[in-house]
């Protein structure tokens, strides 16, 4: 069972749900992007999962693929969306919206670099993903709420979610990959004072029968 929100801040992540097979396809970055059918359909399940959950804010990137995900859960917490273009996905320059087979035909190398080396190699014209964890951690410091017992929201891309999680539980970013969620998972993060629990990650029984959250640590 999740614990209540009393002597810490509690952040859930989630990232933004399936998209398009199409554009599955393209390094979308900081671009936008349209859902699948079933990506859609994730946001009810998020506002069935977290229904429980008493959350003050929801933030989201700029993108369409995250902002509209996140007003459907702030409407069912009767909240506004918070628009952050601090949570944009990483900026793929040169790259962004171009097909991934294209871009490996016109320069393999770079682009095996790119996954090899994904924390610092940065695309031509654009930014690595320690550059883009390095805004994400600078929103954190601006919206953490001051006082604990709260709990805020933030929709974003996968990357760069993991990216930020590993930098607040003093991980490398080489290892955020240890903290993947798939489109449309959900991950809690615990803040206290003088650290960062995992409380729950890549869980979507928050809830038993009776409407009680269960049961769930790390994956």
């Amino acid at each position: 069972m999740l614990p209540e929100v009393t002597d810490f801040c509690r952040l859930v992540l989630l990232r933004h749900p399936e998209l398009e097979a199409s554009e599955a396809r393209i390094a979308v970055g900081a671009g936008p992007a349209s859902l699948s059918r079933r990506g859609k359909e994730r946001v009810l399940q998020w506002m069935d999962l977290l229904q429980y959950e008493p959350i003050a804010r929801v933030h989201a990137a700029d993108q369409p693929q995250s902002i509209g995900p996140a007003a459907g859960l702030a409407r069912s917490k009767s909240i506004e969306v918070i628009e952050e273009a601090r949570l944009r996905d990483q900026d793929m320059g040169e790259w962004q919206g171009r097909p991934w087979d294209e871009l490996v035909a016109a320069d393999r190398v770079a682009v095996t670099e790119f996954f090899e080396r994904f924390a610092d190699q940065v695309p031509p014209g654009g930014e690595s993903l320690g550059q883009a964890v390095e805004r994400m951690i600078e929103w954190w410091g601006d919206s953490r709420p001051e006082e604990p017992g709260h709990a805020i929201a933030a929709v974003g891309p996968g990357s760069l979610l993991s990216g930020f999680a590993a930098a607040l539980l003093g991980m490398r970013l080489s290892r955020c990959l240890s903290l993947s969620l798939p489109p449309g998972g959900v991950g809690v993060l615990d803040v206290y004072s003088n650290g960062v629990r995992v409380s729950a990650w890549n869980v979507d029984g928050l809830r038993d029968e009776g409407g009680t959250a269960d049961a769930a640590g790390t994956e």
